[in-house]
C-alpha cells in the first residue's frame, strides 16, 4: 500500500513538472493560454418531442383506443 502511495506521488510531482514545461514552451512560442479548469459546460438541449399526428380512420377500420 505503501509502495503505491509512493508511486502514485511521483507520478502527480512528474505530471507538474510536465505541466510547467508545457507552459513554459507555450508562452515562449506565444501560443494562446489554455484552457482553464473553470470553464462551464453549455447545457445540454433537450431533445424536441416528436409530435404525434392523427391520423383520421378510414371507413370500416377499427379504433382500438
Amino acid at each position: 500500500m505503501q509502495a503505491q502511495h509512493l508511486l502514485i506521488e511521483a507520478l502527480v510531482d512528474e505530471k507538474d513538472s510536465l505541466l510547467q514545461t508545457i507552459h513554459g514552451l507555450q508562452e515562449a512560442n506565444n501560443a494562446p493560454a489554455p484552457f482553464d479548469d473553470d470553464w462551464e459546460e453549455e447545457p445540454e438541449e433537450e431533445p424536441e418531442e416528436e409530435e404525434i399526428e392523427d391520423i383520421t380512420l378510414g371507413e370500416g377500420e377499427i379504433d382500438d383506443e
